[in-house]
C-alpha cells in the first residue's frame, strides 16, 4: 500500500480564506435583504419603495455571486475567483462611495425615507449589512458604516486576488485513469 503524502500550499490557504469570507459576506447581503424587507414590511411608509426594491435586488445579486463564485473557487475553476473579485470590487466601490457621501455631505434633496441616522458604535453593525448596509451609509452619510461595508468586501478581494489563489486555480489536478 502506497501511501502519497500531501502538503498544503499558500494558495490553498489563500483560496479557503476567500472561500470562507465569501460564505460570510454572502451571509451578510442575505441578512441584509432580510431586515430590509422585514422593515419594509412592517412599515410599507417608512422607507424608499424605489429604493428598497434595487437595494435588496442588489443584496440578493451579491449574495449570489459570492456563494456560487466561492463554490466555483472551492472547485478551482478561475471563473469564480473572477467572479468574488468582482463582486468584492462592487462591495469596495459601494463602501467609497459611503465615504465620499460622508466627506462633501452629499445631500440629494428627494426626500429619501430611510432608516434614521445612528451612532457611531450602531452604524457599524448597519454597515456590515452588504448592500443594504452601503445603500444606508450613503443615504445617513455614515463614515462608520461606509468603512464597514468597504472592510467587508475587502476581507474576500483581498485574497481572492492574490496571485497564490489564481495558482490554486492553475494547478488542477488531471483525472486518474487508474
Amino acid at each position: 500500500m502506497v501511501v502519497q503524502e500531501t502538503k498544503s500550499t499558500i494558495g490553498e490557504a489563500t483560496a479557503i480564506t476567500a472561500v470562507c469570507c465569501a460564505g460570510l459576506v454572502a451571509a451578510a447581503n442575505l441578512v441584509g435583504a432580510f431586515v430590509l424587507v422585514r422593515s419594509f414590511l412592517h412599515d410599507p411608509g417608512r422607507l424608499d419603495d424605489s429604493l428598497t426594491l434595487f437595494a435588496t435586488l442588489g443584496a440578493l445579486v451579491a449574495a449570489f455571486a459570492f456563494g456560487y463564485g466561492g463554490v466555483l473557487l472551492w472547485r478551482r475553476d478561475e471563473s469564480g475567483r473572477w467572479m468574488l473579485i468582482v463582486a468584492a470590487g462592487v462591495q469596495v466601490g459601494l463602501g467609497v462611495l459611503g465615504l465620499l457621501a460622508t466627506l462633501v455631505n452629499y445631500d440629494p434633496e428627494y426626500g429619501i425615507h430611510w432608516f434614521p441616522a445612528e451612532s457611531v458604535l450602531r452604524s457599524i453593525p448597519v454597515g456590515l449589512g452588504g448592500v443594504p448596509g452601503a445603500v444606508t451609509a450613503i443615504v445617513n452619510h455614515s463614515w462608520a458604516a461606509a468603512l464597514a461595508a468597504l472592510a467587508l468586501g475587502a476581507l474576500v478581494l483581498l485574497p481572492a486576488a492574490l496571485p497564490w489563489t489564481a495558482a490554486y486555480t492553475n494547478d488542477r489536478q488531471a483525472p486518474s485513469t487508474v
